[in-house]
Protein backbone atom coordinates (compact mmCIF):
# COMPACT_ATOMS: atom_id res chain seq x y z
CA UNK A 1 0.00 0.00 0.00
CA UNK A 2 2.37 2.66 -1.28
CA UNK A 3 -0.12 5.31 -2.40
CA UNK A 4 2.30 8.21 -2.65
CA UNK A 5 2.77 10.48 -5.64
CA UNK A 6 6.19 12.11 -5.59
CA UNK A 7 6.96 14.70 -8.28
CA UNK A 8 10.43 14.31 -9.73
CA UNK A 9 11.99 17.62 -8.78
CA UNK A 10 15.73 18.25 -8.65
CA UNK A 11 17.23 21.67 -8.24
CA UNK A 12 20.81 20.70 -9.03
CA UNK A 13 23.17 17.80 -9.08
CA UNK A 14 23.62 17.94 -5.30
CA UNK A 15 19.91 17.26 -4.72
CA UNK A 16 20.18 14.07 -6.77
CA UNK A 17 23.11 12.84 -4.69
CA UNK A 18 21.62 14.03 -1.36
CA UNK A 19 17.85 14.53 -1.68
CA UNK A 20 17.19 14.96 2.09
CA UNK A 21 13.44 14.08 1.84
CA UNK A 22 12.78 14.86 5.51
CA UNK A 23 14.35 18.30 5.61
CA UNK A 24 12.27 21.40 4.88
CA UNK A 25 13.68 24.17 2.75
CA UNK A 26 14.24 27.63 4.24
CA UNK A 27 11.13 28.97 2.49
CA UNK A 28 9.03 26.10 3.87
CA UNK A 29 10.23 26.85 7.40
CA UNK A 30 9.55 30.57 6.94
CA UNK A 31 6.02 29.86 5.69
CA UNK A 32 5.31 27.97 8.92
CA UNK A 33 6.74 30.61 11.24
CA UNK A 34 3.34 32.14 12.05
CA UNK A 35 1.86 28.71 12.77
CA UNK A 36 4.74 27.94 15.10
CA UNK A 37 4.09 31.11 17.12
CA UNK A 38 0.37 30.32 17.32
CA UNK A 39 1.09 26.74 18.47
CA UNK A 40 3.40 28.02 21.21
CA UNK A 41 0.58 30.30 22.39
CA UNK A 42 -1.76 27.29 22.31
CA UNK A 43 0.52 25.42 24.71
CA UNK A 44 0.03 28.16 27.31
CA UNK A 45 -3.76 28.37 26.94
CA UNK A 46 -4.20 24.60 27.09
CA UNK A 47 -1.76 24.23 29.99
CA UNK A 48 -3.71 26.76 32.06
CA UNK A 49 -6.96 24.97 31.24
CA UNK A 50 -5.72 21.47 32.10
CA UNK A 51 -4.06 22.71 35.31
CA UNK A 52 -7.39 24.13 36.37
CA UNK A 53 -8.98 20.77 35.63
CA UNK A 54 -6.34 19.00 37.72
CA UNK A 55 -6.75 21.20 40.81
CA UNK A 56 -10.49 22.04 40.71
CA UNK A 57 -12.74 19.08 41.42
CA UNK A 58 -15.94 20.95 40.52
CA UNK A 59 -15.06 20.90 36.80
CA UNK A 60 -14.24 17.19 36.74
CA UNK A 61 -17.73 16.01 35.86
CA UNK A 62 -19.03 13.34 33.51
CA UNK A 63 -21.27 15.91 31.80
CA UNK A 64 -18.13 17.57 30.42
CA UNK A 65 -16.64 14.43 28.85
CA UNK A 66 -17.35 15.55 25.27
CA UNK A 67 -15.69 18.92 25.86
CA UNK A 68 -12.61 17.22 27.25
CA UNK A 69 -12.57 14.70 24.38
CA UNK A 70 -12.73 17.62 21.96
CA UNK A 71 -9.83 19.41 23.69
CA UNK A 72 -7.78 16.19 23.61
CA UNK A 73 -7.99 16.29 19.80
CA UNK A 74 -6.46 19.78 20.01
CA UNK A 75 -3.60 18.31 22.06
CA UNK A 76 -2.98 15.67 19.38
CA UNK A 77 -2.97 18.33 16.65
CA UNK A 78 -0.42 20.36 18.60
CA UNK A 79 1.69 17.24 19.15
CA UNK A 80 1.49 16.49 15.42
CA UNK A 81 2.67 19.96 14.49
CA UNK A 82 5.63 20.09 16.89
CA UNK A 83 6.64 16.52 16.06
CA UNK A 84 6.79 17.06 12.30
CA UNK A 85 8.36 20.50 12.79
CA UNK A 86 11.22 19.03 14.82
CA UNK A 87 11.71 16.11 12.41
CA UNK A 88 11.55 18.22 9.23
CA UNK A 89 13.94 20.87 10.56
CA UNK A 90 16.58 18.54 12.04
CA UNK A 91 16.72 15.46 9.78
CA UNK A 92 19.54 16.14 7.35
CA UNK A 93 20.08 12.52 6.29
CA UNK A 94 20.49 12.17 2.56
CA UNK A 95 18.73 8.80 2.38
CA UNK A 96 16.83 7.99 5.58
CA UNK A 97 15.09 4.68 6.07
CA UNK A 98 12.22 4.30 3.59
CA UNK A 99 9.78 3.02 6.23
CA UNK A 100 10.49 6.04 8.41
CA UNK A 101 9.95 8.40 5.45
CA UNK A 102 6.62 6.74 4.60
CA UNK A 103 5.53 6.90 8.23
CA UNK A 104 6.25 10.63 8.37
CA UNK A 105 4.35 11.30 5.15
CA UNK A 106 1.28 9.35 6.31
CA UNK A 107 1.50 10.82 9.81
CA UNK A 108 1.59 14.39 8.50
CA UNK A 109 -1.18 13.96 5.95
CA UNK A 110 -3.62 11.68 7.77
CA UNK A 111 -3.57 12.73 11.42
CA UNK A 112 -4.76 16.26 10.66
CA UNK A 113 -7.67 14.93 8.59
CA UNK A 114 -8.57 12.28 11.18
CA UNK A 115 -8.58 14.70 14.13
CA UNK A 116 -10.68 17.28 12.28
CA UNK A 117 -13.27 14.60 11.53
CA UNK A 118 -13.30 13.59 15.19
CA UNK A 119 -13.85 17.18 16.30
CA UNK A 120 -16.99 17.76 14.27
CA UNK A 121 -18.60 14.49 15.41
CA UNK A 122 -17.61 15.02 19.05
CA UNK A 123 -19.36 18.39 18.95
CA UNK A 124 -22.38 16.71 17.35
CA UNK A 125 -22.50 14.19 20.22
CA UNK A 126 -22.22 17.01 22.76
CA UNK A 127 -25.03 18.87 21.01
CA UNK A 128 -27.32 15.82 21.00
CA UNK A 129 -26.70 15.19 24.72
CA UNK A 130 -27.53 18.79 25.55
CA UNK A 131 -30.71 18.63 23.48
CA UNK A 132 -31.87 15.52 25.38
CA UNK A 133 -31.08 17.30 28.64
CA UNK A 134 -33.01 20.41 27.56
CA UNK A 135 -36.03 18.79 25.91
CA UNK A 136 -36.55 15.71 28.10
CA UNK A 137 -34.84 16.78 31.36
CA UNK A 138 -32.71 13.63 31.45
CA UNK A 139 -29.18 13.25 32.68
CA UNK A 140 -27.90 11.18 29.76
CA UNK A 141 -24.49 10.84 31.39
CA UNK A 142 -26.02 8.70 34.15
CA UNK A 143 -28.94 7.04 32.40
CA UNK A 144 -27.32 6.15 29.06
CA UNK A 145 -23.75 5.26 30.07
CA UNK A 146 -23.48 2.30 27.69
CA UNK A 147 -24.76 4.37 24.78
CA UNK A 148 -22.16 7.02 25.53
CA UNK A 149 -19.34 4.46 25.56
CA UNK A 150 -20.60 3.07 22.24
CA UNK A 151 -20.78 6.57 20.79
CA UNK A 152 -17.18 7.25 21.80
CA UNK A 153 -16.00 4.03 20.18
CA UNK A 154 -17.91 4.63 16.93
CA UNK A 155 -16.65 8.21 16.64
CA UNK A 156 -13.03 7.12 17.06
CA UNK A 157 -13.11 3.88 15.04
CA UNK A 158 -15.31 4.57 11.98
CA UNK A 159 -13.24 7.50 10.57
CA UNK A 160 -10.07 5.41 10.98
CA UNK A 161 -11.65 2.50 9.10
CA UNK A 162 -12.85 4.85 6.35
CA UNK A 163 -9.36 6.32 5.86
CA UNK A 164 -7.77 2.86 5.86
CA UNK A 165 -10.18 1.52 3.23
CA UNK A 166 -9.68 4.57 1.00
CA UNK A 167 -5.90 4.14 0.97
CA UNK A 168 -6.02 0.36 0.74
CA UNK A 169 -8.23 0.48 -2.35
CA UNK A 170 -6.24 3.30 -3.94
CA UNK A 171 -9.10 5.81 -3.81
CA UNK A 172 -6.89 8.18 -1.81
CA UNK A 173 -3.23 9.01 -2.26
CA UNK A 174 -0.64 11.27 -0.67
CA UNK A 175 0.79 13.96 -2.90
CA UNK A 176 4.28 15.03 -1.91
CA UNK A 177 5.86 18.39 -2.63
CA UNK A 178 9.52 17.53 -1.93
CA UNK A 179 10.93 19.16 1.20
CA UNK A 180 7.79 21.27 1.64
CA UNK A 181 4.48 19.54 2.32
CA UNK A 182 2.23 16.58 1.65
CA UNK A 183 -1.53 16.24 1.44
CA UNK A 184 -4.24 13.71 0.66
CA UNK A 185 -5.67 13.70 -2.86
CA UNK A 186 -8.49 11.57 -4.29
CA UNK A 187 -8.33 9.49 -7.46
CA UNK A 188 -12.02 9.96 -8.44
CA UNK A 189 -14.81 12.45 -7.90
CA UNK A 190 -17.05 9.94 -6.10
CA UNK A 191 -14.75 9.40 -3.14
CA UNK A 192 -14.16 13.14 -2.98
CA UNK A 193 -17.90 13.81 -2.77
CA UNK A 194 -18.23 11.06 -0.15
CA UNK A 195 -15.55 12.68 2.02
CA UNK A 196 -17.01 16.18 1.66
CA UNK A 197 -20.41 14.84 2.78
CA UNK A 198 -19.23 12.64 5.68
CA UNK A 199 -16.45 14.90 6.99
CA UNK A 200 -18.14 18.27 6.54
CA UNK A 201 -21.64 18.66 5.10
CA UNK A 202 -23.50 15.93 7.03
CA UNK A 203 -22.18 16.63 10.57
CA UNK A 204 -22.52 20.39 10.08
CA UNK A 205 -26.11 19.98 8.89
CA UNK A 206 -26.96 17.69 11.81
CA UNK A 207 -25.40 20.12 14.28
CA UNK A 208 -27.39 23.03 12.87
CA UNK A 209 -30.56 20.90 12.99
CA UNK A 210 -30.05 19.95 16.65
CA UNK A 211 -29.23 23.55 17.57
CA UNK A 212 -32.43 24.69 15.85
CA UNK A 213 -34.45 22.09 17.74
CA UNK A 214 -32.91 23.23 21.05
CA UNK A 215 -33.59 26.90 20.32
CA UNK A 216 -37.15 26.12 19.26
CA UNK A 217 -37.84 24.13 22.44
CA UNK A 218 -36.42 26.84 24.71
CA UNK A 219 -38.37 29.51 22.86
CA UNK A 220 -41.69 27.62 23.12
CA UNK A 221 -41.29 26.83 26.82
CA UNK A 222 -40.22 30.41 27.58
CA UNK A 223 -43.30 31.77 25.80
CA UNK A 224 -45.59 29.47 27.77
CA UNK A 225 -43.98 30.34 31.09
CA UNK A 226 -44.07 34.08 30.40
CA UNK A 227 -47.78 33.71 29.71
CA UNK A 228 -48.09 32.10 33.13
CA UNK A 229 -45.93 34.90 34.63
CA UNK A 230 -43.32 32.41 35.80
CA UNK A 231 -39.89 31.47 34.44
CA UNK A 232 -38.23 28.57 36.23
CA UNK A 233 -34.54 28.31 37.03
CA UNK A 234 -34.32 25.24 34.80
CA UNK A 235 -35.53 27.16 31.77
CA UNK A 236 -33.01 29.92 32.46
CA UNK A 237 -30.27 27.31 32.64
CA UNK A 238 -31.42 25.67 29.39
CA UNK A 239 -31.44 29.04 27.67
CA UNK A 240 -27.88 29.69 28.82
CA UNK A 241 -26.79 26.26 27.52
CA UNK A 242 -28.20 27.01 24.07
CA UNK A 243 -26.63 30.47 23.93
CA UNK A 244 -23.24 29.14 25.08
CA UNK A 245 -23.11 26.38 22.50
CA UNK A 246 -24.41 28.66 19.72
CA UNK A 247 -21.66 31.23 20.36
CA UNK A 248 -18.98 28.56 20.55
CA UNK A 249 -20.21 26.84 17.39
CA UNK A 250 -20.28 30.07 15.34
CA UNK A 251 -16.67 30.86 16.29
CA UNK A 252 -15.59 27.27 15.77
CA UNK A 253 -17.16 26.87 12.32
CA UNK A 254 -15.75 30.16 11.08
CA UNK A 255 -12.19 29.07 12.00
CA UNK A 256 -12.41 25.30 11.42
CA UNK A 257 -14.43 24.93 8.22
CA UNK A 258 -12.07 26.73 5.75
CA UNK A 259 -9.26 24.27 6.49
CA UNK A 260 -11.55 21.24 6.11
CA UNK A 261 -13.05 22.51 2.86
CA UNK A 262 -9.62 23.19 1.35
CA UNK A 263 -8.39 19.81 2.57
CA UNK A 264 -11.33 17.84 1.15
CA UNK A 265 -11.35 19.67 -2.19
CA UNK A 266 -7.55 19.27 -2.39
CA UNK A 267 -6.78 22.87 -3.25
CA UNK A 268 -3.06 23.14 -3.93
CA UNK A 269 -2.69 26.93 -3.80
CA UNK A 270 0.07 27.57 -1.27
CA UNK A 271 -1.22 30.94 0.01
CA UNK A 272 -4.78 29.67 0.56
CA UNK A 273 -3.55 26.50 2.25
CA UNK A 274 -1.21 28.44 4.51
CA UNK A 275 -3.90 30.89 5.63
CA UNK A 276 -6.65 28.35 6.32
CA UNK A 277 -4.28 26.18 8.36
CA UNK A 278 -3.27 29.22 10.35
CA UNK A 279 -6.97 29.83 11.09
CA UNK A 280 -7.27 26.24 12.24
CA UNK A 281 -4.42 26.68 14.73
CA UNK A 282 -5.88 29.98 15.95
CA UNK A 283 -9.04 28.03 16.71
CA UNK A 284 -6.94 25.59 18.75
CA UNK A 285 -5.55 28.52 20.77
CA UNK A 286 -9.02 29.91 21.45
CA UNK A 287 -10.80 26.62 22.25
CA UNK A 288 -9.95 26.39 25.98
CA UNK A 289 -10.52 30.13 26.45
CA UNK A 290 -13.96 30.05 24.83
CA UNK A 291 -15.04 26.85 26.62
CA UNK A 292 -13.91 28.17 30.00
CA UNK A 293 -15.46 31.60 29.43
CA UNK A 294 -18.85 30.23 28.38
CA UNK A 295 -19.18 27.58 31.11
CA UNK A 296 -20.51 28.84 34.44
CA UNK A 297 -18.56 26.18 36.37
CA UNK A 298 -15.26 27.69 35.27
CA UNK A 299 -16.52 31.17 36.11
CA UNK A 300 -17.32 29.96 39.62
CA UNK A 301 -13.84 28.46 40.03
CA UNK A 302 -12.22 31.66 38.74
CA UNK A 303 -14.29 33.71 41.20
CA UNK A 304 -13.44 31.37 44.10
CA UNK A 305 -9.73 31.51 43.22
CA UNK A 306 -9.81 35.30 42.88
CA UNK A 307 -11.51 35.73 46.26
CA UNK A 308 -9.05 33.34 47.89
CA UNK A 309 -6.04 35.23 46.53
CA UNK A 310 -7.59 38.58 47.42
CA UNK A 311 -8.32 37.48 51.01
CA UNK A 312 -4.81 36.14 51.52
CA UNK A 313 -3.24 39.32 50.19
CA UNK A 314 -5.41 41.42 52.51
CA UNK A 315 -4.42 39.32 55.52
CA UNK A 316 -0.72 39.51 54.69
CA UNK A 317 -0.86 43.28 54.29
CA UNK A 318 -2.77 43.64 57.57
CA UNK A 319 -0.27 41.52 59.46
CA UNK A 320 2.66 43.38 57.91
CA UNK A 321 1.11 46.76 58.87
CA UNK A 322 0.73 45.91 62.55
CA UNK A 323 3.42 47.34 64.94
CA UNK A 324 4.69 44.57 67.15
CA UNK A 325 6.18 45.59 70.58
CA UNK A 326 9.82 44.67 70.94
CA UNK A 327 11.06 42.53 73.80
CA UNK A 328 13.44 45.19 75.16
CA UNK A 329 10.70 47.81 75.28
CA UNK A 330 8.44 45.43 77.11
CA UNK A 331 11.10 44.60 79.64
CA UNK A 332 11.86 48.31 80.22
CA UNK A 333 8.20 49.02 80.77
CA UNK A 334 7.97 46.25 83.35
CA UNK A 335 11.13 47.36 85.14
CA UNK A 336 9.98 50.99 85.35
CA UNK A 337 6.60 50.16 86.74
CA UNK A 338 7.58 47.32 89.08
CA UNK A 339 11.13 47.70 90.56
CA UNK A 340 12.66 44.38 91.47
CA UNK A 341 12.82 43.67 95.23
CA UNK A 342 16.26 43.05 96.76
CA UNK A 343 16.69 39.70 98.47
CA UNK A 344 18.52 39.19 101.82
CA UNK A 345 21.61 37.07 101.75
CA UNK A 346 22.31 34.81 104.66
Amino acid sequence: MDNITLPLVSLNGTDVLCPQPLLWTESAIENRRARLIVCIAAIFTHSIFWLQLAFCSSVRQSSMQWLYAYLVTDIFLLFRYFFIYIIYTTTADCNPNRSWVLFMYYFEALLDNYMNILEVYILLALNVCRYIQIAYNRNVYRIHTKSLILSHLLIYILPAISLFVQFYTGWSQIKIIPRDSCQVVYTNIYIQVFNVITAFALPIFLNILVIYMSVRHVRLTSTLQRAAHHVSAREKYNRSLVIQFLLFYIIWVSLWSPNVIVFQISISDDIITRNVRLLNFIEIVLDPIIIAALDVRFWQEWRRTFLYVKTNQFRSRTNAGRVQPTTTNAQKAVSNKNPRLQTTKF
